[in-house]
């Protein structure tokens, strides 16, 4: 079983007019994994809060979240793939990585996807034939970080290097590291502050990308990263016309 689209079955759910239930049990500890080339597999500990048994099943994608699990070419195997996760129990997801061809200058980034499958509620209620339950996905990044990379992971976002025209902020990443960005607070030379990637953003190795300004006049922006750990690291850059 793979739920492909989880705002197409709420909506197909509705539509039918079948009650839905919805269990988000299964939690990965963590918010991103850290895959060191020198090692050959490493573990990702998953747990069912709930109060009944749930089904997981795990796979990896190169980013194209909609890939099935079948037509995923990664260079990971995840075992297992499927397993039954009983009710307040834990389970180890083995990652092992089967191809070293990868490049050994930067990070690459992988999503690890974790479906959360909730068994039929035990119930005598007649409406139960009726019901909708949803499988809930929860899916975080990979990195693949090579052991040779000069500089550290969590010196990468101060060592941005940012322009600014009237249109756009230009940030260049110099690093061999994924930045990634929370959010981005612009702040104008009247104080006021605007929030230019409220939704994220990730920055690749080497890379450059334009945020759009919009005709705002700024003079600083406070940067906010997520590190290694899950944890939000902010600091100040001051900008120069």
């Amino acid at each position: 079983m793979f739920v492909k689209s989880f705002s197409y079955t709420t909506a197909l759910g509705l539509m039918l007019g079948a009650s839905i239930s919805v269990n988000a049990a299964i939690i990965i500890n963590g918010t991103r994994v850290i895959f060191p080339s020198d090692q050959k597999n490493i573990t990702v500990q998953v747990k069912n809060e709930g109060s009944a048994p749930a089904l997981m099943q795990t796979w990896i994608d190169n980013g194209d979240a909609d890939v099935i699990p079948d037509e995923s070419d990664v260079p990971f195997v995840v075992m297992p793939p499927v397993s039954r996760v009983d009710p307040m129990s834990g389970q180890t997801i083995h990652i092992s990585n089967i191809n070293a061809d990868l490049p050994q200058d930067r990070e690459s980034v992988y999503w690890l996807n974790v479906l959360d499958i909730p068994a039929k509620p035990q119930t005598a209620d007649a409406e139960s034939d009726n019901l909708l339950q949803i499988a809930i996905r929860n899916r975080i990044k990979i990195f693949y970080r090579p052991k040779q990379l000069q500089g550290k992971a969590i010196d990468a976002p101060k060592k941005l290097q940012w322009g600014l025209s009237s249109d756009y902020l230009t940030v260049n990443n110099p690093t061999p590291y994924y930045v990634n960005i929370s959010n981005l607070i612009a702040v104008s030379n009247a104080g006021k502050q605007y929030e230019l990637a409220p939704d994220g953003l990730m920055l690749s190795p080497f890379a450059n990308q334009n945020i759009e300004l919009k005709n705002l006049e700024i003079q600083k922006i406070n940067l906010l990263s997520i590190n290694d750990y899950g944890g939000i690291n902010s600091f100040d850059v001051e900008l120069k016309q």
